[in-house]
């Protein structure tokens, strides 16, 4: 068991970079993050301890379907659950996807709960190097600055008293834009109203002579 627990001390770093360079790219924009659509566009590993084996085994860009005690969506949220069985223990969830931040994006916002031995919550950059941490430093960060960069929202729970009943819910996530954003539409609108200006302007000048 001593082997073990130091085997679930260390794999961690190792495994979730591992995963994240198993990963597809960086998508335009965070998909599916209100979880209508199941964990499309979301990616998970799981670290697991094999009873029969006696071994530790890490799982990456992992098949959902496969781990349906480990992921529950619900309205606008996910759950991440660890879970044993009499053959394997699964002590380590994560669950992460990584985008481009849009132009003229303000805040990223989202709310959690969670009861787990070890969790967390944050958005870091594309060199794995932490951005914001949700559960230490708020619920919201500004990513006002960094438009066109390619970030990650990454969630995950551990267990290290062999009581797997640990969880994370991870819910409202939401990127806000600049109140400055100015749509298409909106931009075409002044443009028309610019000219019109200019139109008048050059009436009433000839009007005048």
């Amino acid at each position: 068991m001593n082997i073990y627990l130091a085997c679930k001390t260390l794999a961690k770093p190792l495994f979730f970079v591992g995963g994240l360079l198993l990963s597809s790219g960086a998508s335009a924009g965070l998909i599916n993050g209100d979880f209508s659509d199941g964990l499309y566009g979301w990616s998970g590993d799981i670290n697991y301890y094999s009873v029969d084996a006696d071994e530790e085994i890490a799982a990456y860009d992992i098949n959902f379907t496969e781990y349906t005690d480990n992921y529950f969506t619900g309205s606008n949220s996910v759950t991440l659950n660890t879970s044993a069985n009499s053959a394997m223990e699964y002590w380590g969830v994560y669950l992460f996807q990584a985008f481009m931040v849009a132009d003229n994006s303000s805040l990223i916002s989202l709310a959690f709960d969670s009861l787990a031995d070890s969790a967390y919550v944050t958005l870091v950059d594309d060199n794995g190097d932490l951005l914001h941490d949700f559960m230490l430093d708020g619920l919201s960060a500004d990513i006002s600055a960094l438009a066109g960069s390619s970030v990650a929202l990454e969630f995950g729970i551990e267990d290290f008293n062999y009581n797997y009943d640990d969880y994370l819910t991870v819910s409202n996530i939401s990127i806000s834009q600049s109140a400055n954003a100015v749509s298409a539409p909106n931009t075409f609108a002044l443009f028309l109203l610019g000219l019109l200006a200019v139109r008048l302007t050059s009436v009433s000048g000839k009007k005048a002579f």
